[in-house]
């Protein structure tokens, strides 16, 4: 069975206040070994536990703002972090007043932490975080207070290696093989030089998200989304509200499924939903005239992104 390239879970879904059905905004993304965790609102590191997912893997933390609807779980998860005795660093990324909130609470509690603590705040768009297979970028959108969205994507992937072609090269099984998947020329016994584009494929895509909250409709949420695989949207509001939507600097169920239809992204996953409702299914439908591939995220829903060439799995609420 081909492995998911993300698994996306969502720890947290409401705004405002915490519910007995939906914790505050913070998202975990899974890929190859590694976790990022996007927001870090009220008893995330609860939800954490029960989703199941390992600090090891832990990676960086992404703050969008710094409202405490997406962050007051940040202290409670690193302290838990120390008591785990966590050694490794950890990168946490977001707008400028992120460190100072963190030392600070820090010293009213009294709190040291063994592991460090590495902090790059942003006041435009950037590049935060970047491997050679996957990259994680964030750009200003539209809210109250400063806010960032992000985009994490992977880099193509080298083409199929073709057996067939190999063969009609004489190319000796083994190493030089992975030699020429991972790009790199070799040289045969008898002096002749094999390129990787002899026997490889077109350059495959790789898989790519988005994360946008809190916002109003913008070209920067358009652009973060542009074609990726899943876009996570702030709908705060329904439609009937967007008065509201507006006064308060968010997005209603429509407004988040415009960006997704002109960003041309493939999935549309709703969160940061109002306390004030419990119909999750009336706000899909709102949505899905617009943009008929939606679904409104509930707290522990996963979500599996797949590389294209694996069969497309079905995606239900559950």
């Amino acid at each position: 069975m081909t492995a998911p390239a993300l698994v996306i879970t969502f720890l947290g879904t409401g705004s405002g206040v915490p519910t007995l059905d939906r914790n505050l905004a913070c998202v975990a993304v899974q890929r190859q070994g590694e976790l990022f965790l996007f927001d870090c609102g009220e008893a995330a590191q609860i939800q954490y536990r029960r989703a199941g997912l390992g600090f090891g893997p832990l990676r960086a933390i992404f703050i969008s703002h710094l409202h405490g609807v997406h962050i007051t779980g940040l202290m409670g998860l690193l302290m838990s972090l120390q008591m785990a005795d966590r050694r490794e660093p950890l990168d946490l990324y977001g707008p400028p007043g992120l460190r100072a909130y963190v030392r600070e609470n820090q010293r009213l509690l009294r709190t040291g932490f063994r592991y460090e603590l590495r902090f790059r705040e942003v006041e435009e768009a950037a590049t935060l975080y970047e491997t050679e297979q996957v990259s994680i970028r964030c750009r200003p959108v539209e809210h109250r207070v400063f806010c960032l969205g992000f985009r994490l994507e992977e880099t193509p992937r080298p083409g199929r290696f073709s057996l067939e072609r190999a063969a009609e090269l004489s190319i000796p099984s083994g190493p030089l093989y992975g030699a020429l998947q991972r790009g790199e020329r070799v040289t045969l016994a008898d002096g002749r030089v094999i390129t990787p584009e002899e026997v490889l494929g077109p350059a495959r895509p790789g898989v790519s998200m988005a994360y946008v909250t809190d916002t109003r409709p913008c070209a920067a949420a358009v652009e973060l989304a542009r074609g990726v695989d899943a876009l996570i949207h702030e709908a705060t509001f329904g439609k009937d509200l967007a008065a509201d939507a507006a006064k308060k600097s968010h997005c209603t169920t429509t407004e988040a499924a415009e960006i997704a239809r002109l960003a041309g992204a493939r999935k549309l996953l709703l969160t940061h939903i109002s306390p004030r409702y419990g119909d999750l299914g009336a706000l899909a439908r709102e949505a899905r005239a617009i943009f008929p591939e939606t679904w409104v995220a509930h707290d522990l829903y996963r979500y599996e992104i797949f590389h294209r060439e694996a069969e497309e799995p079905l995606h239900a609420e559950g």
